[in-house]
């Protein structure tokens, strides 16, 4: 009943539906306290969003699909499922993360540890680590530590997942330098993140680029995406792909930190701008926005590969951000949580963390304040920046508070 009950909200329109008229059109074939529970579900995945309160609470739909569309139509294959060519509209601000989620991301960092060198340098193996594992490493983040603190390599494991996490590291350290949000900037970045360092070995991996690619949006380079119907522009001969990722920075500036990082996310890995390693780039990407205005990057940490996969070819296919937002939220809460002085009820073996990063997801997608009174020292203003490492970055200006959704 649950999909006929998103189905019923979704044909409602931008003024939604209350939970009353939802119960008269479900009739009996459902409770009160079941649609209440579906509802409450829906809040969750982040497919619907409460408005108002009381008696004039209304529901709206957040997504022209809902997670059970998203999962129907990846069960068929890639090869049958329809080509996407590439969408120019999909460059525009929307979609995008809903902006009051957005907002409230930045309302659970009031316990966020200084953003300083010990900071940095639990950032550095946890980000290392997590986007590798997002690329197939086979490192795991106490041998990513042992080569990021260390400089001890896994004998055991393949040399590019060392280079991999090497150059995560590397790009990291950049990223805490050079907070400007600009396409050389990002050029940059991705240059390191791609450098094979010479290495004849690492020549055939899929993970690093010959001198002359890294760091250059690519012009005659055509790229494939494996398991995906989606089909990335290609211009060659032109500066199609330089223009784009001019045209994405340009609109990540106007947009709120949140808003910017998920879009940097989500476009650069959609435009393909470079011959190879788009998907890390945008990670890295996202964290400008956020470390110019003094909130704490996501690590990425703790978000499974299938799903950051099926988040991305669901934007590239469908041009649909839900499940995307929903990864993107939950490592979020998650990297913040890592990042955070708890308090002792948070602390120490046995913590349900996972029940705390739970709470505080529900309470970015719905507004509904955690239950646990040890979470609610994380609700209120977020970081300042850390004036010793900090660059000068962009910041939310009037005008870009002004700019339309």
């Amino acid at each position: 009943m649950q999909k006929a009950v998103e189905q019923l909200i979704r044909e409602s329109g931008p003024t939604g539906i209350a939970p009353e008229r939802l119960m008269e059109l479900v009739g009996d074939s459902m409770s009160r306290s079941s649609l209440n529970r579906a509802l409450a579900t829906m809040v969750s995945q982040g497919t619907v969003a409460p408005i108002g309160r009381g008696p004039a609470r209304r529901y709206v739909t957040l997504s022209p699909f809902s997670v059970a569309d998203v999962e129907a139509f990846f069960q068929r294959p890639a090869s049958v499922r329809p080509l996407a060519p590439f969408r120019e509209e999909l460059l525009s601000p929307t979609p995008n993360i809903d902006p009051e989620r957005a907002n409230r991301c930045t309302q659970i960092q009031a316990l966020a540890n200084p953003m300083d060198r010990k900071y940095l340098s639990r950032f550095l193996v946890d980000y290392s680590w997590a986007s590798g594992v997002l690329e197939g490493s086979s490192y795991s983040e106490i041998d990513t530590e042992a080569l990021v603190v260390y400089g001890e390599r896994e004998p055991g494991k393949p040399m590019e997942d060392a280079i991999l996490a090497l150059n995560h590291k590397r790009a990291a350290e950049h990223l805490w330098t050079h907070r400007d949000l600009s396409v050389e900037n990002i050029c940059a970045l991705h240059a390191l993140l791609t450098d094979d360092h010479g290495m004849t070995e690492l020549v055939t991996s899929d993970h690093f680029l010959p001198k002359e690619q890294r760091g250059v949006p690519r012009v005659y380079e055509d790229v494939n995406l494996a398991n995906s119907a989606y089909l990335p522009p290609h211009r060659p001969g032109t500066n199609h792909a330089r223009d784009m990722l001019v045209r994405i920075v340009d609109t990540a500036k106007t947009l709120e930190p949140v808003e910017a990082a998920m879009y940097l996310l989500t476009r650069i890995a959609y435009v393909q701008s470079f011959a190879n390693g788009n998907k890390r780039t945008s990670r890295i990407a996202a964290n400008l926005p956020l470390l110019a205005a003094g909130l704490l990057p996501s690590s990425f940490v703790d978000i499974t590969k299938a799903r950051y996969i099926r988040g991305m070819a669901a934007f590239y296919e469908l041009g649909s951000m839900l499940v995307i937002e929903q990864a993107f939220i939950d490592g979020y809460v998650r990297s913040i949580l890592r990042s955070s002085n708890l308090p002792a009820a948070l602390r120490g073996v046995g913590t349900d963390l996972d029940g705390a990063a739970k709470q505080l997801c529900d309470f970015i997608n719905s507004g509904n304040r955690p239950k646990a009174p040890a979470l609610a020292g994380l609700l209120g203003a977020p970081p300042k920046a850390d004036a010793g490492l900090a660059m000068a970055g962009p910041k939310a200006t009037a005008a870009r508070r002004a700019a339309p959704r």
